[in-house]
């Protein structure tokens, strides 16, 4: 129970960070994808924990690899603006 308290909590924590991604410059918005991107992975991971479903932590690995190159993907297409 505790890792769905935790998974939760980083959920609300994460709302500063949407909303810069959302309203901030070009600049701002790749790093609050990157948190974002980042805290999704862990939340996975928290709950797959939580649930004691460890068949499902295949999908927080695999986001954490796609996550990094739609990252990459996303500085290429603002490169202009930043």
């Amino acid at each position: 129970m505790s890792f769905v308290v935790a998974a939760i909590a980083m959920l609300i924590a994460m709302i500063p960070a949407a909303v810069v991604l959302v309203r901030g410059e070009p600049g701002e918005a790749v790093v609050g994808y990157e948190f974002v991107t980042s805290v999704v992975v862990m939340i996975l991971a928290l709950l797959a924990q939580g649930f004691q479903r460890p068949s499902l932590f295949e999908l927080p690995i695999l986001l954490a690899v796609l996550m990094y190159a739609s990252g990459l993907v996303y500085v290429r297409a603002l490169e202009r603006w930043l």
